[in-house]
């Protein structure tokens, strides 16, 4: 009972510690989990294309997924409005008369029942794929983990499916296994380059649909097709696609996307005038700007003209005579300005406006263009701080997760283990504590018996603590490197800027700890006769004890930041503080978390350790 009294007390501030974790955690972490749900360029993107049909088994009979509005869709055929006559009736198109459908039999290999990889001649990654006339549907699950050369773990959303990496089929328990939805390979794939031109397939890749490309050539199909069952990609259908809505009467030149808010940038875009494609990157003019010149001559005689990405008025910031253009007053030198068959003016609202307005009858669509489909995180704040990867303070149950794997992640021999790390962090702290309560002590006693020296020297021990210990590391290492000591492996830098840190509170309490003796006490020791080492031995320092042994723990805590600050500016592989600098690089915050804690644990270690010396030394101390 009495043991439980002493823990409760403990158990109650690690309970309050815990709870507190939650809030703490998601109110830091609020900001950027807010900034995940509002910021578009976190979004995902959906492509919006002209749809292919479902079903090709009828020649002037062709199904499409979903119903079918001719005030809001057109039927296409190689990038031009279909010139033949049809009706729709809900998902069907109908023509009258049967039109050649264009397609590519470029898979090598034929269907045999059991093969699932496929390679083509050509690159068919953006081409409908059919299966015996039947369209199937592609799609693919990618892990947010990038492959860093030492990875073998990605992380997706179902356990299910073939999976893919670089354009190989992964055979199961051979490549692979499976710990829940965690993909767990045999071999690290290679480091991801952070190359724009990077495709996904970087990555390991799971089959969620009927099939996926594992790289511009190759395709993985979920089930192997039938025996003998024909493969076709289609370089090109009848489509189903979009039109952009707006008023063509002649003048009208603003157009609205259907869906509403479109990706800014997207250069993949296509939008039509007829059969016209407009192009998405605007037209540089023949002459340069230099900060004079006003004329400037472009390829076309109309089109929205943009300095610098704004939109100038015809008319007020300049003329046009044919090709050429007169500003009103010259560009600044190396301005960008540039001629567009169109511009996005409103990507939020999906608003363009075309550099000339169509004529009446002209039919204004799009075959391809990119929305903002939904946020990667969730639909709320909650739901996108829970999906962050490294929020700034984990959540108390994950780090409490985390910790038993991370410090047992690497065997006790490698030198990224965590135990290892603490051990020898704990060599360091302990050679500083030492030296530092030795050089504080000796300070100590030399201020009480000379009581000049104290009024020299203290006041530079005091200065001693305001050199920076950022800027005292460096200028150490260079030191000790010019007398041949091995920075990277020595524990000499870490003991002497534990020291450095904890000599100072143990120099000021044992001496005031050596004065604050009882003067009637001192009286008694000289009536005594005593020297002045019997009055130190058997007075000073008894009744020193408690301020000294006081000092002693929050020297040990010093200590302990000492080392770990010079072993963070050493690179001292062996030690805690290199580890924790590798996180923080890392920007693993659980894995860094629990790093703090082991630092933390080692704090109560050292301070508890003093204790138990105190005990053992001075039990007056604790009886008092």
């Amino acid at each position: 009972m009495e043991r439980l009294k002493r823990v409760f007390p403990l158990l109650v501030v690690l309970g309050a510690i815990f709870a507190l974790g939650y809030p703490v955690a998601f109110l830091l972490g609020y900001p950027q989990a807010k900034n995940n749900l509002e910021n578009r360029s976190r979004w995902e993107q959906r492509v919006v294309e002209a749809q292919p049909p479902r079903d090709l088994s009828d020649p002037t009979t062709l199904r499409f997924d979903g119903t079918l509005n001719p005030d809001e869709g057109l039927a296409v055929y190689n990038r031009a409005p279909l010139t033949v006559d049809y009706r729709v009736e809900g998902d069907t198109l109908h023509l009258s008369e049967a039109t050649e459908l264009i397609t590519l039999n470029e898979i090598v290999g034929a269907a045999d029942g059991d093969k699932r990889l496929f390679r083509v001649n050509v690159d068919g990654s953006e081409q409908p794929l059919y299966l015996d006339g039947r369209r199937l549907d592609g799609g693919y699950d990618m892990p947010p983990e990038k492959p860093d050369g030492d990875r073998t773990t990605f992380t997706f959303t179902g356990s299910d499916g073939a999976f893919i990496l670089r354009g190989e089929l992964l055979q199961p328990g051979e490549d692979y296994t499976m710990d829940g939805n965690t993909l767990v390979l045999e071999e690290p794939p290679p480091q991801w380059l952070q190359l724009r031109t990077e495709p996904d397939w970087a990555r390991p890749l799971r089959v969620t649909g009927d099939y996926a490309w594992a790289n511009e050539r190759t395709l993985v199909f979920q089930e192997p097709p039938p025996a003998g069952s024909t493969i076709e990609l289609a370089e090109d259908v009848i489509r189903w696609a979009r039109r952009l809505i707006g008023p063509i009467d002649g003048d009208n030149r603003t157009f609205r996307f259907p869906q509403g808010e479109i990706v800014p940038g997207d250069a993949s875009r296509r939008v039509f005038v007829d059969d016209a494609l407009l192009a998405t990157e605007g037209h540089e003019p023949r002459e340069e700007t230099d900060g004079e010149r006003v004329r400037f001559t472009f390829p076309a005689s109309d089109g929205v003209i943009t300095l610098n990405g704004e939109p100038l008025t015809p008319g007020e910031d300049y003329d046009q005579n044919g090709t050429v253009v007169t500003l009103a007053d010259p560009p600044a030198r190396r301005s960008t300005l540039r001629q567009h068959d169109y511009q996005v003016t409103d990507s939020r609202q999906g608003i363009v406006r075309l550099g000339t307005a169509p004529a009446p009858g002209s039919l204004v669509w799009s075959s391809r263009y990119k929305i903002y489909d939904r946020p990667r995180c969730g639909t709320t704040v909650m739901e996108c701080f829970l999906a962050m990867p490294q929020p700034p303070v984990p959540l108390p149950h994950w780090i409490a997760t985390r910790a038993p794997s991370y410090i047992t992640r690497y065997p006790f021999e490698s030198q990224q283990n965590v135990i290892r790390s603490a051990l020898y962090t704990a060599q360091g702290t302990i050679l500083a504590l030492l030296l530092g309560g030795a050089i504080g002590l000796l300070l100590a006693i030399l201020f009480v018996f000379i009581r000049p020296l104290e009024k020299a020297l203290f006041p530079w021990v005091i200065a001693s603590q305001t050199v920076p210990i950022i800027a005292l590391v460096p200028m150490l290492v260079l030191i000790l490197a010019n007398l041949g000591v091995t920075i990277q492996t020595s524990l000499l830098p870490s003991a002497l800027i534990g020291a450095y840190l904890s000599f100072f509170p143990i120099t000021v309490g044992a001496t005031k700890g050596l004065r604050s003796v009882d003067p009637l006490k001192l009286d008694l020791m000289r009536s005594y006769a005593a020297n002045r080492w019997q009055v130190f031995f058997k007075l000073r320092l008894y009744e020193a004890m408690p301020l000294l042994f006081t000092n002693f723990k929050v020297g040990a805590a010093a200590s302990l930041i000492g080392v770990l600050v010079s072993e963070t500016e050493t690179s001292n592989a062996k030690g805690l503080g290199y580890a924790i600098v590798g996180q923080v690089q890392a920007g693993s915050a659980t894995d860094l978390w629990v790093l703090f804690l082991v630092s933390a644990l080692m704090g109560i270690l050292f301070v508890s350790a003093v204790g138990w010396v105190e005990k053992l030394v001075a039990p007056w101390v604790r009886k008092a």
